[in-house]
């Protein structure tokens, strides 16, 4: 008897992702974080499935593309290191729903912390 081999290509054959996939379009959304300043911290977010999950930075900017079937509510935070106490830095939340800026707050760290946060988005 011939032992035959399965290919990934003819895997993919069987699934028809394309047809899945243009039948629900997903919306992108972006969560953004921008520093006036070269610093690290934590962002905090609930992904597609509604999992938590906190991910370091570090720089003056972050950001994260998510992928929803649905849009409910997506919110974020953010906690900063401001280990040399610079005063009047700023820090921008922004979050884009399909590249359009849905929401944006701007806060002024106030230099007297070594740690400042977590500032909230949504």
């Amino acid at each position: 008897m011939a032992s035959r081999t399965i290919s990934l290509k003819d895997i993919f054959k069987l699934i028809p992702s394309n047809r899945i996939m243009d039948m629900i379009p997903l919306i992108k959304v972006e969560l953004i974080v921008e520093i006036s300043f070269e610093t690290f911290g934590q962002v905090q977010y609930k992904d597609e499935n509604g999992r938590p999950w906190i991910k370091e930075f570090s720089g003056s900017k972050w950001a994260k593309e998510l992928y929803f079937r649905e849009l409910g509510e997506v919110s974020f935070s953010v906690f900063v290191n401001n280990q040399y106490l610079k005063e009047g830095r700023r820090l921008k939340l922004i979050k884009k729903v399909d590249n359009e800026i849905i929401d944006q707050a701007e806060f002024q760290l106030s230099g007297d912390k070594l740690f400042e946060g977590w500032f909230k988005l949504g």
